[in-house]
């Protein structure tokens, strides 16, 4: 073969392997999000339907309650609560959906999602369900305060009579076992509002008690009934028990998008409870249902963007912006948590103004959120673990709250190619507010607080298996794709560089034969 016809071969070769390899390097990042968007699609029979159906990560629910060392002291003379933290009392989560409706039209599916617990005491630290804790009795704060809203002076006396019976069966400080506190659930007493008999005063129309009788639940039905009062009582209170947890329990139908008419909205709640919209704020923006549930978001995640998610725990969206890169057992993510401004005070941070309920007269302090609009009018209160990121006078005011970033943040750990959450922590702490109930006995020296009861971490995170698929699954196709291209392409330079020597060494040879 001539020398020239050899410096054009390998220069040619070389030329296109290096121009080929570097195109595809340059492209290959898009065919690769391009493969795995498609595997995203939910359908009826796609890949990814049985991960959604019931994820294969497993979570946990951690219990920490704050037991009551001074219940006396607070109740007869208005001392600080004393508090000790005790947990965590972990929770095995199974989540499964099921009744599920597919909405090829508008790229939808709606489901149930039901979930039940499992308690694991090897992962509880030594303790046991059977251990006994003192707590305040939210159903004791909920019937004060439901007696004082709707007393009048036409029903004074009546709600005088009702609160006597109610303190007989009742106490405001409960020590019962955790397990039934948290799961099993602790018997309410029955009661006997049927004064219709009494004879107190001239005038005094007792009728309308007749046939008070039986389990709050029963009582609070036939009162919305007679429409005395006109809010229909929860169904939990069915059982004539509470407990914070119940198996086989969903949070109603939601709608959400599958990707087959775009990923821009992959897993976007359309609908929760048949409704685009929630109902408890009376406001466009604090009623908006944003994002999705959490466990996922639209693939190519960016550090700039802001994640929305519905939580129908807080009866409300949020959203959360991006902190810092973190490694979870090999895998790259983007830790993503819910910015101070998302739960401010109303009155430093006006776009929460809309959350004060019944109305601006009546706004939390920051990291709280008054959940009475969903919770059947009771003063329900949600907040941070331990007032995290809220306002020192309140965490002062109860002896053996600690707020610490570490511990009490919610955040989620997202793989930015795919969207998935490969960990998650997601905290609340429940409180009722402790105040001087109209003149009742129980409240009459008590101090006014928001009075903590449990705190409690949704926690999910992949475990090194898991993480190893995920690795390969993401990383190895990129590995190996620079392993091929950086070869061919060191060949190609190589081949290159060969034929520019040649070159050289035809050019020098044909101009010593001239000479």
């Amino acid at each position: 073969m001539l020398p020239m016809k050899q410096v054009t071969i390998m220069t040619v070769i070389g030329s296109i392997l290096v121009l080929l390899c570097s195109i595809f390097l340059g492209v290959f990042p898009s065919i690769f999000n391009s493969i795995v968007n498609k595997m995203l699609v939910l359908s009826k029979d796609s890949a990814t339907l049985g991960d959604f159906i019931s994820p294969p990560v497993p979570i946990y629910m951690q219990f920490y309650l704050f037991h009551v060392t001074n219940p006396d002291d607070i109740r007869f003379h208005g001392a600080k609560p004393k508090l000790k933290q005790i947990g965590p009392y972990t929770y095995a989560e199974v989540r499964t959906k099921h009744n599920m409706t597919w909405n090829d039209d508008e790229g939808t599916v709606t489901y149930l999602q039901d979930k039940s617990y499992f308690f694991r005491e090897d992962l509880s630290h030594g303790l046991k369900e059977s251990d006994r804790i003192t707590t305040i009795n939210p159903i004791m704060v909920v019937l004060a305060d439901f007696i004082d809203r709707y007393r009048t002076k036409n029903n004074s006396l009546l709600l005088d009579l009702i609160w006597t019976e109610i303190e007989s069966g009742f106490d405001l400080f409960a020590t019962e076992a955790i397990g039934d506190t948290i799961f099993y659930g602790f018997d309410l007493p029955e009661f006997d509002f049927d004064f219709s008999d009494l004879s107190i005063l001239p005038g005094v129309n007792l009728s309308v008690t007749e046939g008070l009788n039986g389990s709050l639940y029963d009582i609070l039905d036939l009162l919305n009934e007679r429409g005395v009062i006109h809010v229909a009582p929860p169904e939990s209170l069915k059982s004539n028990q509470i407990h914070f947890l119940k198996n086989n329990t969903d949070d109603h139908p939601y709608e959400v998008k599958t990707g087959a008419k775009g990923l821009d909205d992959y897993l976007r709640i359309v609908k929760w409870n048949g409704n685009k919209s929630l109902s408890y704020w009376n406001d466009n923006y604090c009623d908006m249902i944003n994002g999705t549930d959490g466990t996922q978001f639209p693939p190519q995640v960016s550090k700039d963007q802001a994640l929305y998610i519905y939580t129908s725990e807080l009866c409300r969206s949020l959203y959360l912006t991006y902190e810092k890169e973190i490694d979870v057992h090999g895998v790259t993510t983007y830790r993503f948590i819910p910015p101070k401004d998302a739960l401010e005070d109303p009155m430093v941070n006006p776009d929460n103004q809309c959350f004060c309920y019944p109305n601006i007269s009546y706004c939390l302090h920051a990291s709280m959120l008054n959940m009475a609009p969903c919770a059947f009018d009771a003063p329900i209160v949600l907040s941070t673990p331990h007032f995290y990121q809220g306002n020192q006078e309140d965490i002062d005011s109860i002896d053996g709250l600690a707020p610490h970033k570490d511990e009490h943040e919610t955040y989620l750990d997202i793989e930015p190619n795919t969207g998935v959450a490969m960990r998650a922590m997601k905290k609340m702490q429940l409180n009722v507010p402790l105040k001087r109930y109209g003149s009742f006995p129980s409240f009459k020296n008590v101090p006014e607080v928001i009075f903590p009861i449990v705190w409690v971490n949704e926690s999910a995170q992949i475990d090194e298996d898991t993480a190893s698929s995920v690795r390969k699954a993401l990383y190895t196709p990129f590995t190996i794709v620079d392993a091929i291209c950086g070869t061919l392409i060191g060949i190609g330079a190589l081949l290159i560089l060969v034929g520019t020597w040649k070159f050289i060494g035809v050019r020098r040879a044909r101009n010593q034969q001239k000479l």
